[in-house]
This record gives C-alpha cells, structure tokens and sequence, in this order.
C-alpha cells in the first residue's frame, strides 16, 4: 500500500525509521491525571453559586424542550440543539433550585468542570502527537490548557458553548492528525470518522466552531500525498459529519424544533444579527469590545498565541533528516503540513471573536484549541523553552491574580438576584413574566413562565424591532402579569418602541425599581404601591 499524508514513504530495502520512544509511561499520566483533576477541581467551589444568566436560560429552554409554539418549545434561542441536550443533561446531574438569589444547579458545573478536564487530557494527547519525543512539550501544553480553562478572564467558571465545544475540538483534531499519519485503511477510516463525528459535534454546541473543518481543509491541502486516498479521506470525513447531522436534525424534528427553524437560527439570524449589531449597537458593545481586548492581554492567551505561532514557525527546521520530502515521499514534511493547519484553525478562532458582534469574555474560550495545538508545534529549543515557559508563567499568575482580586470583593446581592426575589415574594404560580429585555436568569429564578418566546436581547432587536408581538403579548389573552423593564422605557438600541411603551403604561403599573430593572404589574391584577 502506498504511503499518503503525513505517513512516510520508505524504499524498498531501505531499513525503517527509528520507532520514537513511548512518551505516556506511568509518571506521564500521573501528570495529566493530576493536572486533569485540578482542571475538575477548580469547579468545585461554584457547584452552588447561582447560574449566569446564559446557563439559567439555556437550562429553562432545555428543561421545556417539547413540541411547542416556537424553535425550542415555546422560547426561542439562536443555538444548535447539543447545546441543549448537554444541559438537558446536566439538569439531571442534580438537583436545580430556585432561591431568592437565582438558579442553582450543580449539573450544570459539573458539566463545565467535565468539559475542563477532557480538554486538559486531549491538550496532552494532541501535543504528543505531534511531538512524540518531547516530553517537556506534553507538560507545557498541559499546563498551559489548565491555566487557560481556570481564567475568570476566559469565563470561568460558567458553562457555555465555547467551552462544552473544546473537547469536540481537540478529539477531532487528534484524530485527524493521528489518520494522516496512518496509510489509508481500517484504521485511518475509523480515525477520519471519529474526527468528522467530532467536528459537527462542535459545530452543534455553537455553530461557529467549525476548527476541526478548517484544520481537515488546511491539512489535506498542506500535506500532500496520493490523490485518490486524499479524497477517500475527504469523503469518509464530510459523509460521517453529514450523517451525524441528519441524525440530530431528525432527533431535533421529533421535538418540535424544525431543520428550516434550526436554519433561520444558526444561520440566517447569524447574519441579520450581524447588520443589526453593526448598524445600531450602544456604548456598551464598545465597551465590552474594550474590555475583551484588555482581558486577551490581561489573561496572557493573546501573548502566549503570538509567541507559539511564531515558534511554531520559526522555531522548527523547515526540513528534518530522514523526513518525506527528502526521501522523495510526500511533499511536505509532515510538521510543517500540520503546523499550516494549526495557523489556519487559529485564524478562524481569531475571526470567530472578532466577527461574534457582542464581545462577551467567553469568546477567548474560543481560542484555547489553536492556541495549545501550536504551543504543542513549537520545538523545544532552549531559547523557545524559555519563552513558552515565561508566557505559560504570565498565564497561571495572571489567573491567580484575578481570582485573588475576587476573593477580596465584597459580596453583593446583584439586581437581578432582587427582583427575582420580588417576584418570587408577590407572584402566584400561574402568572407569567417577560424581561424587557436579555437576563433569561430573571424568568427561571422567578419559576414562571413568559408568554413571550424571546427570553435574549438581540433575537427581539433582529425578529420583533418594532415590538410588535411583545405588544400583542401584552394585551393578549395570555398578558403576562409581570413585565420587568430595563430602564425607563422598552425603547432601546435598535428598537421602535414608542408604541409598545404607551401599552405598557396603559395596561401595567410600576411597582419597585431595583437598580435599572423596574418591576410593572398588570393593572388587572392590582397594584401594591
């Protein structure tokens, strides 16, 4: 069978490679055990705080998930259905509460804190794929993903779809790398289906993270080899993704959520959010963008990516002795072909948070799979020891530093915290709430329901902007009894909502303001001011 890929090919009579020493012996999986278990660890403290107002959302939208009025029962979200699923079962995990402060659930942490650990372990085995002999690079690339994933300044510690997506990220990486590096059969097949399976499955945690496609992409171009094996390679990767697809779409339909919805949500909406964002977003998008770029630096991933590409590329000969270019194999030498895919997977993470439009910290989890596959590439030469070993240094006291910060904040009871404790305090069972609007937090601590199915901001700026069903909401049969509104008026960046505020001052009563959230009562229902 003849060589393709990153497999290399040998002369007839020509003695065979040297077989690299083993690298996972005993006290390298102690170590990334270890380092993996400190990954779990570092959730622990949280397993009772109260939910962001993300997880609470995605949470309710998971636990009401049924054949409904909208894409996901009766809300509606712009996320792919394994997000949900993945809380769906992380609501299983424990149990959910609904205190005065919020929604607490255990699960849910403990589903950021599995995530953190199977990163930590795939960080490993990535970085001894692709440096089979260095040890020292397993270590720093392990190190370096611990570091990263226990950042406040990444989002630690809240469960979302930039984290949940690293594992499918980096397992489909590894097994790309590990089938290029096999002749076409049996097991380069089940290595290229496990990647393809990975692949989809990130991109149906957050539809964005399509890494493992771009590094598929970049990697069988850059490599070389037998055209007729790449494109089996090609085929077998885009046939498992597109069936694993078709089967969580059909799985999707069975509970209401419908492949033309799912589109418009992923998709479309993506691109309608954009124009929306990029045509009349407030300050406070500005802001945040401010902020993200300060926490890339503050939190040290902006500055160890930088010096790990540059390493990556300038660190390594471009040709080693005994490679597939100089025995007259494959056209590239096999580090360098991954190395190409590696910039590439990190260009589209780059891409991925600066084109996101609301700049929320989390992106920069977004960066984690490129930024460790290229800290894996950089060859251990002492000066670049030195300079992953200072950038990976900066990491740990950087998060260090954060989290010391916060433990000597005092704590606050959060607005939100308060009016779902209002709520909680005045309201009956059956009544029902709408947020004007974003906090879904407030809606699932308040344990009512919303009659109006976008419980996020920027789906009402792109899909109601004249608030025209959050009018008929409020005067329909099923008005909510409770409407809490941030700010003075509904009216807000990328809204015409004069209308809607004339029937908000008609049918409702102000009851009590905390901080910018003001609670109004239906005027039916009486008012206790």
């Amino acid at each position: 069978m003849s060589a393709d890929l990153l497999a290399p090919s040998i002369r007839p009579g020509t003695p065979p490679p040297a077989r690299p020493p083993r690298g996972w012996d005993r006290p390298a999986v102690i170590g990334v055990g270890i380092a993996a278990a400190l990954a779990v660890a570092a959730w622990l403290p949280f397993l009772g705080v109260p939910l962001s107002p993300d997880e609470s959302g995605f949470l309710l939208l998971a636990q009401h998930w049924r054949p409904g009025s909208s894409l996901y029962g009766n809300y509606w979200v712009d996320r792919p259905p394994l997000l949900l699923w993945l809380f769906s079962v992380a609501g299983h995990l424990g149990p959910v509460g609904h205190p005065a402060t919020g929604v607490t659930a255990p699960g849910v942490r403990l589903l950021g804190a599995a995530a953190s650990g199977l990163t930590v372990v795939l960080a490993g085995v990535v970085a001894q794929l692709v440096a089979p002999t260095q040890r020292w690079t397993r270590r720093v690339t392990v190190v370096a993903a611990l570091a990263l994933l226990s950042s406040p300044l990444l989002g630690m510690p809240v469960t979302n779809g930039e984290l949940l997506a690293l594992p499918f990220v980096l397992l489909g990486t590894a097994c790309l790398i590990a089938a290029a590096r096999r002749n076409w059969g049996r097991d380069a097949g089940l290595l290229t289906v496990a990647a393809g399976a990975s692949g989809v499955g990130a991109a149906l945690v957050k539809q964005n993270v399509i890494d493992v496609f771009v590094f598929a992409a970049v990697l069988l171009v850059a490599a070389g080899g037998n055209l007729s094996h790449r494109w089996r390679r090609v085929g077998t990767f885009l046939t498992t993704a597109a069936g694993v697809l078709a089967a969580s779409v059909l799985v999707a339909a069975a509970r209401g959520t419908t492949p033309a919805g799912l589109w418009d949500a992923t998709v479309v909406f993506r691109l309608q959010a954009s124009a929306v964002i990029h045509a009349s977003a407030s300050s406070a998008t500005a802001g945040r963008m401010g902020n993200l770029a300060l926490a890339a630096v503050g939190s040290g991933v902006l500055v160890l990516g930088i010096a790990a590409a540059v390493g990556a590329v300038l660190g390594r000969p471009r040709y080693q002795a005994g490679s597939a270019r100089a025995r007259g194999g494959a056209p590239v030498e096999p580090q360098i072909a991954v190395t190409w895919a590696a910039l590439g997977m990190v260009l589209w993470e780059v891409c991925g948070v600066a084109l996101g439009g609301s700049y929320w910290l989390h992106y920069l989890t977004g960066l984690v799979p490129g930024v460790l596959l290229l800290v894996a590439l950089v060859r251990p030469s002492r000066r670049w020891r030195r300079v992953l070993t200072a950038c990976v240094s900066y990491l740990v006291v950087a998060s260090a530093v954060v989290w010391g910060h916060q433990a000597i904040s005092p704590v606050t009871i959060s607005d939100d915290a308060r009016v779902v404790a209002y709520l909680r305090a005045h309201a009956e069972s059956a009544d029902g709430v709408v947020v004007a609007f974003g906090h879904p937090d407030i809606v699932a601590g308040s344990g009512l329901s919303s009659p109006y199915e976008y419980l996020w901001s920027l789906p009402v700026r792109v899909r109601d902007p004249e608030l025209t069903e959050l009018g008929a909401v409020m005067t329909g049969p099923d008005a909510p009894r409770w409407v809490v509104v941030a700010g003075d008026s509904v009216d807000s960046w990328g809204l015409h909502a004069g209308a809607t505020q004339r029937l908000l001052e008609r049918h409702y009563l102000e009851q009590v303001a905390y901080g910018d959230w003001h609670v109004w009562q239906h005027r039916e229902g009486g008012g206790d001011r």
